[in-house]
């Protein structure tokens, strides 16, 4: 089975986010869709998410967005549990040095577990997916719902 955030990583790697041709961006597209964690509801859903390491940091999302460069779930403010969350070490700068603050595509967060989430906190638009500013996405290949 293919490791889809390997998949994504080399796709950018190699495009390095650029858009992809209308037949190339279609078919990865697909490729996402059909690899979704069989949880995964499109159009959003009210339960929970949890990192791996089972700690909970969103009280639901508001829908599956799928680009160029992978499938993303997609959630606002109101479900973040806001104190397990933390900037990436590293990654300060993205708030603090002027040149970057207001110029990045996005701030990293990540879950205070020792998993490695990466959650973005998307700050402007970009040309190879539908993000919204001021919403977060993170990977659904990095994370599980607890059902109980």
């Amino acid at each position: 089975m293919i490791n889809m955030l390997d998949f994504q990583h080399i796709l950018a790697a190699v495009n390095g986010y650029k858009p992809l041709s209308e037949q190339k961006s279609k078919e990865v597209r697909e490729f996402y869709l059909n690899q979704l964690p069989s949880w995964c509801n499109i159009a959003g859903d009210n339960t929970p998410l949890f990192t791996m390491n089972k700690t909970m940091f969103a009280l639901g999302y508001d829908r599956i967005v799928i680009g160029d460069y992978g499938a993303f779930i997609e959630y606002s403010y109101k479900h973040v549990i806001k104190d397990v969350y933390k900037v990436q070490e590293g990654q300060e700068y993205r708030f603090e040095a002027a040149k970057y603050k207001d110029n990045i595509k996005y701030y990293w967060y990540t879950i205070n577990d020792f998993s490695g989430i990466k959650i973005y906190y998307q700050q402007k638009t970009v040309t190879y997916a539908d993000y919204i500013p001021k919403k977060f996405y993170v990977s659904p290949y990095e994370v599980q719902q607890l059902i109980k």
